[in-house]
């Protein structure tokens, strides 16, 4: 291979909505000021108890997008398109240029629309949808992307915009994540125990659960060093604990592979990173695991930080909204403080303090994230002055093609050859198509119906292959993301309320939870990303499944379609191997 393109990708204009500001510069500004966005918060059509969470203002938001003329978008629409037009015009360029793209980070986005109705759906409820509406406000020559990988779907996003850049594929990619706060995911997340009564303190000794949050952040990054504001994405990577799908790690391993794999691009080591910001939800199982990561990682005496305290968990905006707030710690050499946090309470001695933290020699940072899914992701930013450059290989081509499985119409075709064939609705042929494969697992009948459909299509391709932990990524796209669970977590609430929720069910309302159970059955620690597209034909799947191949270690990458939506399913998998 050849040395290949050597573009940086550089961090440009940015803006955050949130509980404590509407720009960048109020948000941070709050955050040195010690002040959170965490409230009490009294409203039954988000819960039917009073609870903690960080809301926006709604009604500066409101007539901001009344004066903007946003009248016929939804509420995460309008906080998209707000911060998206913010960093439009701060760097003055245009999704209307074939040059410039656009992802999109939701876990959720307009699910609130599902309490409406779910029966007929509205069209909005789907997440290519939203994104279209956001997309077509300004002109974008080019289809946006939507990645939704739970937790970690902003720190993905801003991966994945840096390696689009450096390859040449866009000058430009604008990274907008954005959730709000609904009864649906409110009701979820207090089914799982998880939310504490008390603003959250990350990695104490007296944290007792997570503080929802909601919000949105978009960051510019670009090739082109004279939009800069002085940081450049350095390096990237998404792993898999490939080890339960609500629980995070037992030893941290996952975690410190993307850190790891991160840092090795740039060829650093633990001397060359100035702090962490971790995904610190305060929740007793995470904040261990990233304990132990973090010391797997070399990294122990890095200062470590959380922003939780100020903004509470934004789910797909969080991972955008901490990234921006890295770029600004970075350019004021200031770690800022965990809020809230006296003790440690980790098992692993980590470096975290209540207090901000000035670094005289501020110089780069890694921010990561993690969930449901088994999924993590760690993105390196560097002041630009030290940034080093990364050289990208070319791609020759060696990726071959050597196997497949296509699941639909009652049939399973195996490398063009139909292994088994069934009549029936869903839930009676894919229970005789799993019991025509003899591999018993009784964890197959506890998972939803997406779920299903992704682990049989993986246990038919990958059926005698064997790949080493991280020798293999698998990237998945559908329509519906987990529409098919949404709307049974939605008829829960309707039938019975918020008591009634589900832990069973919440946890697999997220699309890339089929990638988890995939990677826990094949011990899969590679890359593992989930997007939603409107068609199949629409994805750019197999492309950015090449590069992730070729600009990697990996020996193999798994890509393809995994659709259902009530009786109508599709899956289509493709594994590559370099020659």
């Amino acid at each position: 291979m050849g040395s290949g393109v050597s573009n940086i990708a550089y961090v440009g204009s940015t803006n955050v909505i949130s509980s404590v500001g509407f720009t960048t510069e109020e948000c941070f500004n709050a955050l040195e000021r010690y002040v959170s966005g965490i409230v009490p918060v009294d409203d039954p059509s988000l819960y039917e108890h009073p609870f903690l969470a960080a809301q926006v203002d709604w009604q500066r938001l409101s007539a901001m997008a009344q004066a903007a003329g946003l009248e016929g978008y939804t509420s995460t629409e309008r906080m998209m398109i707000l911060s998206i037009k913010d960093v439009l015009e701060q760097s003055g360029i245009s999704l209307a240029s074939k040059d410039a793209a656009v992802i999109i980070s939701s876990t959720k986005g307009n699910v609130d629309l599902l309490s409406q109705s779910v029966e007929v759906l509205d069209e909005g409820a789907y997440l290519w949808k939203m994104a279209q509406r956001v997309a077509s406000y300004f002109n974008a020559f080019n289809k946006p992307e939507v990645i939704s990988n739970a937790c970690i779907s902003g720190v993905s996003a801003a991966v994945i915009a840096s390696r689009l850049v450096r390859e040449g594929a866009y000058k430009h990619v604008v990274v907008v994540g954005a959730d709000i706060l609904t009864r649906f995911v409110v009701s979820g997340f207090s089914a799982f125990k998880s939310v504490s009564s008390r603003p959250c303190t990350p990695y104490d000794a007296h944290r007792d659960g997570l503080t929802l949050g909601e919000g949105c952040a978009t960051i510019l990054i670009t090739s082109d060093k004279s939009l800069s504001c002085g940081v450049a994405v350095e390096g990237g990577a998404i792993t898999n604990d490939a080890n339960h799908i609500s629980g995070p790690s037992r030893t941290g391993d996952g975690l410190c592979y993307a850190i790891q794999q991160a840092m090795q691009e740039n060829g650093l080591t633990a001397e060359d990173i100035s702090f962490i910001n971790a995904h610190g939800t305060a929740t007793s199982y995470n904040d261990e695991m990233e304990s132990k990561a973090i010391a797997l990682a070399g990294l122990s005496s890095v200062p470590v930080n959380s922003l939780k305290p100020y903004f509470g968990h934004t789910l797909g905006a969080s991972g955008v909204i901490e990234t921006v707030m890295c770029v600004e710690m970075l350019k004021h050499g200031l770690v800022i403080g965990t809020k809230g946090f006296a003790e440690l309470g980790v098992p692993q001695p980590i470096v975290v303090s209540g207090e901000h933290q000035p670094i005289g020699s501020m110089v780069r940072c890694v921010k990561t994230a993690s969930g449901f899914g088994g999924c993590n992701g760690a993105v390196v930013l560097a002041l630009e002055e030290h940034s080093k450059e990364i050289k990208v290989k070319e791609n020759d081509g060696t990726a071959q093609r050597i196997g497949s499985c296509q699941i639909a119409d009652g049939k399973v075709v195996v490398d063009g050859n139909v292994v088994f064939e069934a009549g029936g609705d869903f839930a009676e042929f894919i229970r005789g198509a799993f019991k025509h494969l003899e591999a018993p697992n009784m964890k197959f009948y506890k998972m939803d119906n997406l779920c299903k459909l992704g682990y049989l299509a993986a246990e038919y391709l990958l059926k005698d292959k064997k790949y080493a932990p991280l020798d293999l990524g698998i990237v998945l796209a559908n329509r519906s993301s987990s529409l098919d669970t949404d709307i049974n977590h939605q008829r829960i609430l309707n039938e019975h309320s918020e008591a009634g929720a589900s832990p069973a069910v919440f946890v697999y309302t997220l699309p890339n939870v089929v990638l988890g159970e995939v990677c826990i059955r094949h011990k899969i620690q590679g890359e593992n990303t989930f997007f939603i597209n409107e068609n199949k034909s629409d994805s750019s799947l197999e492309s950015y499944a090449r590069m992730v191949l070729e600009r990697s270690q990996y020996k193999a990458v798994i890509y393809g379609w995994c659709e259902l939506l009530g009786n109508d399913y599709q899956a289509e998998l493709v594994i590559i191997e370099k020659k």
